[in-house]
């Protein structure tokens, strides 16, 4: 099971920013499609909202970790 997720973040980690972005905008959108299919009884794989949520979260880690590590070489070491 870590290997897979150690696998995702490594896939991940080798995209930039732009395509982090959109892939959390597709996520995002598949979560909206997902959650109508889920009010009209049609959805088959539930798991799937579960996954794609922390897909997401994945992303934002990464971008935030990233955003830190340019900020904190902007500033002046002390």
């Amino acid at each position: 099971m870590a290997t897979k997720r150690k696998q995702m973040m490594d896939e991940l980690k080798a995209l930039d920013d732009q395509q982090l972005r959109q892939r959390e905008a597709t996520l995002r959108r598949g979560l909206f499609d997902l959650r109508a299919e889920m009010v009209t009884s049609k959805v088959k794989d539930l798991t799937r909202l579960r996954k794609d949520r922390r897909e997401i979260a994945r992303i934002h880690t990464l971008l935030t970790q990233r955003e830190s590590a340019v900020g904190a070489g902007d500033q002046p070491q002390r």
